[in-house]
């Protein structure tokens, strides 16, 4: 959840949502479909469950 968003090397067209532990809020991102890192949910909702603390 602290890794910042990356879209990955394909071109897919993804959203995604990224945890930012400054804002301590989940951001939309556009995630490409491949490589990328775990700091990548598929709505607000697991986003927060995963890394709200």
């Amino acid at each position: 959840c602290a890794l910042p968003p990356v879209s990955g090397k394909c071109l897919a067209y993804m959203p995604r949502y990224y945890f930012d532990p400054e804002t301590q809020s989940c951001t939309r991102f556009v995630y490409g479909g491949c490589l990328g890192n775990c700091n990548k949910f598929i709505s607000v909702d697991k986003c927060l469950e995963a890394c709200k603390k």
